[in-house]
């Protein structure tokens, strides 16, 4: 029997293959102790003074019953030591300051305001993430400045470019269009892992940006990430993806001698005129210089004692990127009706996009044909014209998730 395609209100079924980490990471196991234990002291303690003194200091001097009680708060030794863990897990010096906010997108407008300090046109790429390019270019445009786009995408994904082409077709727009900012996704939501360190030589050879911005939601704990060579002035990520700890945590690293004091000096003015307002960013810095306002608005901590349990993991486990035959994949693809479009081997990820070759499937809405997948059993992301992306997980995929992952494949191409 042909099953009928869903509409999105159709009931999904229980998950049993989750490759939809690019979205929002499974919680990890650390970060979900660490998450329930914050719920049972809460509930035990809630703003007391233990709990106060808790927050800032950490479980340091907790009798041992204590610790066996919250299991999940015991390594717990307050934000700097948070701070001190995110340093160690992306390589950057011990005094570079890290933000951490509850809203990334607040951190994206501190990026976008220090753009057009000292830039008048950044350069930024098509496999960038649209929300982050909306609020760069609503200051661009603000202030009378330009946003110029390398296409990239087609090259990557369609056309087989390499590490060489892609650094090559950055310089050349950048110079070309007398761009001297430069704000480039290190591994778009797309999987695409660009050649960085390549691309900030080269450009830095020629005649070195002013500014350079790098996101990396995608990479934090997919690929491995190193800041100690500076090759940028802020570095943006985020705690819920494939760092794993679910709650949101905007992360903001710099420390770059070049522009650290303007940083600082910017960022100081837009908290202060509420132009930058994040409560957990306030306060997180507040507790590490203990002065926290005695009148501050309520926040939740949650995040960051989740984002603290997923960064144990993580320091323990390594990223999760995992050698993957790309091949298979592409061949269990095709005999389903799907089209991979994988990468050059330096630029791939444990990110793999799908493409439908039947018409009907890339003309429906990908919310529905996200919906079928989620009647099989199966976690993904969906995009317009019959496009699918796949996150897969550490441990690739087991015998079960082939079969699992064949059947939804099948049945959505062979769907009325």
């Amino acid at each position: 029997m042909i099953e009928p395609f869903p509409s999105d209100e159709s009931p999904v079924q229980p998950t049993q293959l989750y490759l939809d980490t690019a979205k929002l990471g499974r919680m990890s196991p650390s970060a979900r102790c660490a998450h329930d234990d914050l719920s049972r002291l809460a509930s035990d303690e809630a703003g007391s003074p233990f709990f106060d003194r808790f927050l800032r200091d950490g479980a340091g001097d907790w009798t041992a019953s204590l610790a066996a009680r919250y299991p999940g708060l015991a390594g717990w030794r307050g934000v700097g030591r948070l701070k001190d863990q995110l340093r160690k897990l992306v390589g950057t010096k011990v005094d570079h300051p890290i933000l951490l906010a509850s809203r990334s997108a607040q951190l994206m407008k501190l990026a976008a305001r220090l753009f057009f300090g000292p830039c008048h046109n950044v350069l930024v790429s098509d496999l960038g993430w649209p929300g982050y390019h909306a609020i760069l270019e609503g200051e661009a445009r603000r202030l009378g400045r330009r946003v110029t786009v390398v296409l990239l995408r087609d090259g990557v994904l369609r056309k087989g470019w390499g590490e060489e082409e892609v650094s090559r077709a950055v310089q050349d727009t950048y110079r070309q269009s007398g761009c001297d900012g430069v704000f480039l996704s290190t591994v778009s939501n797309l999987g695409v892992r660009l050649p960085i360190s390549r691309i900030v030589s080269a450009l830095e050879a020629a005649s070195e940006p002013r500014f350079v911005v790098l996101d990396g939601a995608q990479e934090l704990n997919h690929v491995p990430t190193d800041l100690s060579r500076e090759e940028c002035d802020l570095y943006l990520a985020g705690a819920h993806k494939w760092l794993g700890a679910f709650n949101p945590l905007g992360l903001g690293f710099y420390g770059r001698y070049r522009s650290r004091a303007l940083i600082d000096t910017l960022l100081a003015a837009l908290t202060g005129t509420g132009e930058i307002d994040d409560p957990l960013l306030r306060l997180s810095g507040q507790f590490e210089r203990d002065l926290v306002e005695a009148f501050s608005e309520t926040v939740s901590l949650v995040p960051l004692f989740s984002c603290h349990g997923a960064v144990n993991d993580a320091v323990v486990g390594g990223s999760r990127c995992r050698p993957t035959d790309f091949s298979l994949l592409a061949t269990l693809a095709a005999e389903c009706g799907w089209s991979a479009l994988v990468p050059e081997p330096p630029m791939q990820t444990a990110i793999l996009l799908l493409q439908s070759i039947h018409a009907d499937v890339r003309t429906r809405d990908p919310a529905l044909v996200r919906a079928h997948f989620g009647r099989r059993g199966v976690a993904l992301t969906s995009y317009a014209d019959g496009l699918i992306r796949l996150s897969l997980p550490a441990d690739g995929l087991q015998p079960e998730g082939w079969g699992i992952l064949r059947e939804s494949l099948v049945s959505v191409s062979n769907c009325p």
